[in-house]
């Protein structure tokens, strides 16, 4: 007993190079974003003719974390950085104390924090270094908690 499929054998062919196509277009876009995709590094390089500077991110990380512990009006404080070719992004979360101004001395602060890493890691205006503040609780002393669970 045979078959006969006229539509397949006259479709197969279209279909097989269709999805040949198909199958080859998606593993070259697969390719191009592999290749592309920007990759995080653990040390940051700073190079001049004088000589260069190695840092890693844990030293940038505790770098901030120093700068954080001084200052009053945050609490807890915790820091995690990332590093790429094209700058450096720190996130900061913690306690925000109460305190007069809160958010002018955290802008006035974050300002500082990234003049001081220019100034110590000789990171030049090209590079971008971008502060965020995530995750902050407010901790209110005013707040009466019920004694009864």
């Amino acid at each position: 007993m045979s078959l006969k499929l006229g539509w397949l054998e006259q479709y197969e062919p279209i279909y097989l190079f269709w999805s040949g196509v198909i199958l080859a277009v998606l593993l070259i876009i697969f390719l191009l974003i592999t290749l592309f995709w920007p990759r995080s590094q653990s040390l940051y390089l700073h190079q001049k003719s004088d000589g260069q500077v190695t840092v890693s991110k844990k030293a940038i990380e505790h770098f901030a974390l120093s700068a954080l512990q001084h200052e009053p009006f945050i609490g807890n404080p915790k820091v995690s950085s990332k590093l790429s070719r094209k700058g450096i992004t720190l996130k900061i979360s913690g306690d925000l104390l109460n305190s007069v101004n809160a958010k002018q001395q955290t802008a006035n602060f974050l300002n500082q924090l990234k003049k001081d890493l220019r100034i110590c890691l000789g990171i030049s205006e090209q590079k971008k270094i971008k502060i965020r503040l995530v995750d902050f609780n407010e901790l209110d002393a005013n707040v009466h908690k019920s004694r009864v669970v």
